[in-house]
């Protein structure tokens, strides 16, 4: 007699919504990217032969006009074909021809895809601005000792109203200004955890702080961290769980250390990984102790040193507001973000070319459809937001000078333009050659990577 191990319904329909949240986001980015060079050829006179959603065999198509639009198998990319575009292709008439357009227009053409991207992330955070997203209140959790806060008489549980009469609503807004103004006196309005309001006057100190990318910077800083200890999270079969913690729970203390952020978890249990902990939750106004044995994980850090900790599998937050402007509040706001991530996303290339970011950081499709499925259990708002970001990168990494894709063309038009006359044919088959082998290779090594981390 044979037996079969049946999935539940539950796990198929959970990797039914992760694959089609993938799939989704994936298609939308490739479509965006390849109908900037699509619009933009069409405007500028050149014909389009292709349209294509995915690579290898077609699944269906169909024709209007001089085009093929088609889905094909592979949904791992996607290209426009126009007319005269490839090296050494053989026409008989070059009115619409790709190579015979003048080099400015190829050179819009060429740049659309990624433009289009940057566009389309501005888009989604204009919308997502415009319906409100959750951000970070500015209520305070610890006050550092002999801190100009803790000088000033700040306290646990205030809320920060304003800043020199400038409403405050999120935390990254007080963070902002507070992080531009060291050395110079700044007046609080706080409303205390009473109701009592209070004006307090802080003169933020110029301190180093280390940033995303491990580099030091000059910021100023009064010494503050926000509270956060509210229980949103719990992973399935993660030593939280094992507990019986529950999301919806506030995280009081552990082993008697009060925990009012990150910081403060860090310490008491991240960094003690195997060792018997006591947590303390609050549970419906009842005080709950548990016990929990974080698990010992070697991670590594942005230095690409490997660190052991200990593995919780909660996540936490503070208390939420509802970031939302109007018409062209959101439009500003969207811009802004954008040019926040474009900043760090070619930070990061940069340092991930130089080596200063270790190359096994590089994910693949497998990294994307993992984060994809986290996103998409943690809401739509979180989903779009992460295909906002990855339209950023998609348009980014296709600026890189690399022959194949955009940016190659790019350079190589700069240089028509510089000479007067194109690179010959056999030298440009020759660089695409090149391209192609290292696009490959990259492609193969994120593969390697995904594969790795799920074995690890």
């Amino acid at each position: 007699m044979f037996e079969f191990s049946i999935l539940s319904l539950d796990t198929i329909l959970n990797f039914g919504i992760k694959m089609a949240a993938f799939l989704g986001g994936l298609a939308a980015l490739i479509f965006i990217h390849e109908l900037g060079h699509f619009l933009v050829a069409r405007k500028v006179g050149v014909v389009v032969e292709k349209f294509s959603l995915g690579f290898g065999p077609k699944i269906m198509s169909f024709t209007r006009g001089d085009t093929e639009y088609l889905i094909a198998w592979i949904p791992l990319g996607g290209y426009v074909k126009m007319k005269g575009e490839e090296v050494g292709e053989e026409i008989t008439d070059n009115k619409g021809s790709f190579s015979a357009a003048p080099v400015l227009h190829r050179l819009a053409i060429a740049f659309a895809g990624p433009l289009f991207n940057i566009l389309f992330a501005i888009a989604i955070y204009y919308c997502v601005y415009l319906v409100g997203v959750p951000a970070l209140s500015p209520l305070i959790g610890t006050v550092k000792d002999e801190s100009p806060a803790f000088v000033a008489g700040l306290q646990t549980g205030d809320r920060i109203l304003s800043i020199d009469n400038e409403k405050i609503l999120y935390w990254e807004h007080l963070q902002n200004i507070v992080h531009k103004s060291p050395g110079r006196s700044l007046d609080f309005q706080v409303e205390r955890s009473s109701g009592i309001a209070a004006n307090i006057t802080i003169t933020p100190i110029s301190e180093q702080i280390t940033d995303l990318f491990g580099d030091k910077e000059s910021v100023g800083l009064i010494g503050i961290t926000p509270l956060v200890r509210s229980i949103i999270l719990v992973k399935d079969d993660t030593p939280a769980s094992r507990a019986g913690i529950q999301a919806g729970d506030t995280l009081l203390s552990v082993d008697g250390t009060t925990i009012y952020g990150w910081g403060d978890l860090k310490t008491a249990a991240v960094d003690k990984p195997g060792q018997t902990l006591k947590f303390k939750i609050l549970r419906n106004g009842t005080e709950i102790i548990t016990t929990l044995i974080p698990e010992a994980k070697i991670v590594k850090d942005i230095t690409g040193k490997s660190v052991e900790i200990g593995l919780l599998g909660i996540g936490m937050a503070g208390e939420m507001a509802n970031e939302q402007y109007g018409v062209f509040g959101a439009l500003k706001r969207s811009i802004e973000e954008t040019g926040r991530l474009i900043y760090l996303i070619a930070v990061s290339i940069k340092k991930m070319v130089s080596g200063s970011i270790p190359a096994d950081s590089i994910g693949g499709p497998i990294l994307i459809f993992q984060i994809y499925g986290e996103q998409a259990e943690q809401g739509f708002n979180e989903l779009i937001r992460l295909t906002a970001l990855l339209s950023i990168n998609l348009g980014l990494l296709n600026l890189l000078p690399i022959p194949v894709l955009d940016g190659g063309h790019i350079f190589f038009f700069l240089i028509e333009m510089i000479r007067g006359k194109p690179i010959s044919e056999r030298n440009r088959e020759r660089a695409q050659q090149v391209g192609m082998f290292m696009l490959l290779s990259l492609m193969v090594f994120a593969f390697y990577n995904d594969i790795a981390r799920i074995i690890t």
